[in-house]
């Protein structure tokens, strides 16, 4: 997330697991509000979520279930950039709706068919393996290009657990390489 061009600012990454499943979590937040997010940001999002996966690769050179509900949230976003804001050059700019809507049903009623073929279908997952696989690629770049800091981030984060904004950027700051990547 600290690599990435047009990403919320982390402020605070943690091991400790919390709740159902979360295996612990690295805070972002936006430094203003707004209400338009761009193509190129909602990929590095996605890049950001692949983060867990790619590291597993680079470290374990396999995966575990650990970030199963970053890859739903990638997937879920991938999805929308296609079927909701019109955002692939394949596909177009069309919205994509799940099923039809019935104006006497009051708006978004499904009517059990879907408005679109299932070639269409075929072709919106293939988008969103295609957006996926770059992300997962961006994020891969990213860590192993960074590989020692990743692993100094690593060690101070097995010891205590929690590190806030200013840790995480004075760690990142001894590794400092060259300009920020962007993604692919």
């Amino acid at each position: 997330a600290c690599s990435l061009p047009h990403v919320d600012p982390v402020h605070k990454v943690s091991i400790i697991p919390r709740g159902l499943g979360a295996l612990g979590y690295t805070m972002q937040r936006p430094e203003e509000d707004r209400q338009l997010v761009t193509k190129t940001e909602i990929q590095n999002r996605i890049a950001v979520l692949m983060g867990g996966i790619a590291a597993e690769d680079i470290v374990y050179q396999e995966n575990s279930t650990g970030a199963s509900n970053d890859l739903q949230r990638a997937t879920d976003l991938a999805r929308r950039m296609i079927t909701e804001f019109g955002m692939s050059a394949k596909l177009g700019r069309v919205h994509y709706s799940e099923s039809r809507s019935s104006p006497f049903m009051g708006g978004m009623a499904p009517m059990g068919d879907y408005t679109h073929s299932e070639e269409t279908i075929r072709e919106i997952d293939l988008e969103i393996k295609r957006i996926i696989d770059a992300a997962y690629e961006s994020a891969h770049t990213v860590l192993e290009t960074r590989r020692p800091a990743m692993e100094h981030l690593t060690r101070v984060l097995l010891e205590k657990e929690i590190m806030d904004a200013p840790q995480l950027k004075a760690i990142l700051d001894q590794y400092k390489t060259g300009p920020q990547l962007a993604p692919g």
